[in-house]
């Protein structure tokens, strides 16, 4: 049938793509704290100090996150400067590519047109494009997750030797880069969902153990050499974190995400999987119905799996997502990064959905629940827009600009053209347009509302306030927060002189004891946090000396003052 619009699918896919992967790096947001400016602080001292294996923050190791996602930033900060796009790129390139990662599996498990349903799907959920944007570590972990469970899979299909150690050693490589990036997080999630496949699907042999086994063997000697350095330069560094902070996070609650109740993840996938997630249920409901039917060997020459591998394929992708979600619930330590490697699979569920509905396969009822998720879901889809723009503006007490209505009501245009695409049969250009809407209204977000909610979350005014006035205070006590960014957006002149003592962090209750410390020279506190310690009857001593954004400065002894001019030449 011809389509409704000019506009091939695949230039639909691509402005959406641009528009969530690459439009937020010409904004210039600010580093967002506590993670973003922490990591980026990291990775920027770690390029000045010429330090490639110990991640350091302020002179000291740290040893929360392994090395791959800093190595990463380290080489876009090399090449592109010290800035917030350069920060950001790595996680947006690796958002992009656990897409296409995503597009590939599918397409080896489903078929050619699945895999580009689940491309579009999976760079257009709300949680893995939001946490891309956010520099998130864990971003980096798709499309090795992706890429482990594509070999893994094509190792067990394999007929000749070589192929199973070709493949096997594929599953090593990408294994060993989720360890460098993750650890033992993403290895678990691709264990335990494959592990999960073979019992299920009665593949289960002592063969396929030994395959499964070398390939997890090869991927720890592949991140090897990195550990074992991390341990040298820093005795216990393994016990710590292999011991202290996955095997004492997952068995107890004595880490600081181990308080959250057994079906955290629930809400934030089924949210954060949004607006795809919806289309996985057409499916769920089709293969109930289907449930009886014989498995067929042939293909009859259409190049699609037969119906026995397609059961298959489609019984690994629901272990891997419902196995992840039971390993991961049953772990006391919960956070929702932790999670990021699951949304392929709801992914890549939609997109057989799509494809079913494509090919006129679903079932009469499976067909009626996709055309009300259609309809209704464009329905909403339609008033999100400048709902969203209301709603942020009573939030911050802003009124945004004409031109911001008009991308709202633009992106709502667009569930007009999703839904002809859809009554005409062009699944794959309706499937294109609502990763459009979810570009655009990313887009529109990123561009107004953002920067007033960014402001209370950066430590960017503070650095201004600081350059402009060229000098470092003795020693400077941010109220409420660690200082991390603040570092990053100090100039290098000023960053070469900076000493651990110079900036620190005090929590409200512990002010009035900090207060009395005679090399405290100035404060800094945002205005939400100092009138929090105002309801509590704490003064913050000193008189107000200036504004940075947010922040409120007070000088507690301007003669204790240290200025950049004549403070030692001191490297962190």
């Amino acid at each position: 049938m011809k389509s409704v619009f000019a506009v091939p699918p695949l230039v639909i896919a691509v402005l959406a793509a641009g528009l969530i992967y690459f439009y937020p790096l010409t904004l210039g947001t600010p580093l967002l704290e506590p993670d973003e400016g922490l990591h980026a602080t990291i990775s920027q001292e770690m390029l000045e100090h010429g330090e490639w294996i110990v991640p350091r923050f302020r002179g000291e190791p740290f040893h929360d996150k392994p090395i791959l996602y800093f190595w990463a930033q380290m080489l876009s900060l090399a090449v592109f400067g010290m800035n917030e796009a350069a920060v950001r790129l790595p996680g947006l390139l690796f958002g992009l590519l656990g897409s296409v990662t995503c597009g590939l599996l599918a397409k080896q498990l489903f078929g050619k047109s699945t895999g580009w349903f689940a491309t579009v799907a999976s760079m257009s959920m709300i949680i893995p494009l939001a946490l891309a944007q956010a520099a998130a570590h864990d971003v980096a972990l798709v499309p090795m997750t992706n890429l482990a469970l594509l070999s893994l899979w094509k190792m067990e299909q394999a007929t000749d030797r070589r192929s199973v150690i070709r493949w096997t050693a594929a599953a090593a490589v990408m294994i060993g880069l989720a360890i460098l990036t993750k650890a033992l997080i993403g290895v678990a999630v691709i264990c335990v969902g494959f592990c999960a496949f073979l019992l299920f699907s009665r593949r289960l042999s002592i063969s396929s153990l030994v395959r499964l086994a070398f390939a997890g063997f090869g991927g720890a000697v592949v991140a090897s050499p990195w550990y074992i350095a991390m341990e040298i330069r820093n005795s216990g560094y393994l016990y710590y974190y292999f011991i202290e902070r996955h095997l004492m996070g997952f068995t107890t609650s004595t880490q600081r995400h181990g308080n959250q109740p057994w079906f955290y993840y629930l809400p934030w996938i089924i949210l954060g999987a949004s607006p795809w997630i919806l289309h996985t249920l057409p499916l769920l409901k089709d293969r109930w119905a289907r449930r009886t039917e014989p498995a067929v060997n042939e293909n009859n020459g259409t190049g699609a799996p037969s119906l026995q591998i397609h059961r298959q394929a489609l019984l690994l992708v629901l272990c891997w997502l419902f196995g992840g979600v039971l390993f991961l619930s049953v772990a006391k330590s919960k956070l929702i990064t932790y999670a990021l490697p699951l949304y392929p699979a709801v992914a890549i569920l939609a997109a057989v959905a799509w494809q079913k509905r494509s090919d006129a396969e679903l079932s009469p009822d499976a067909n009626l629940w996709f055309h009300r998720i259609q309809s209704y879901g464009g329905l909403f889809a339609f008033a999100v827009p400048p709902t969203a723009l209301l709603v942020c503006g009573l939030m911050t007490g802003t009124g945004f600009p004409v031109s911001g209505w008009i991308c709202a009501a633009a992106v709502s245009m667009i569930c007009v053209a999703t839904w002809k695409s859809w009554q005409a049969e062009q699944y794959r250009q309706a499937s294109a347009f609502v990763s459009l809407w979810v570009g655009g209204l990313t887009a529109v977000l990123m561009t107004w509302p953002l920067p007033y909610f960014s402001e209370d979350h950066s430590e960017r005014p503070l650095a201004g306030w600081l350059n402009e006035h060229n000098q470092l205070p003795g020693r400077l006590s941010v109220i409420g927060e660690r200082p991390a960014s603040v570092i990053f957006y100090l100039t290098p002149k000023l960053r070469e002189r900076l000493n651990s003592e110079q900036l620190t962090s005090i929590d409200v209750p512990s002010l009035e004891i900090e207060s009395a410390d005679d090399q405290v020279t100035h404060f800094a506190v945002r205005e939400a946090v100092l009138q929090e310690a105002s309801a509590a009857g704490i003064r913050v001593p000193g008189t107000e000396c200036g504004r940075a954004g947010q922040f409120v400065l007070f000088e507690v002894s301007s003669e204790s003052a240290v200025t950049a001019e004549t403070k030692p030449n001191i490297h962190l």
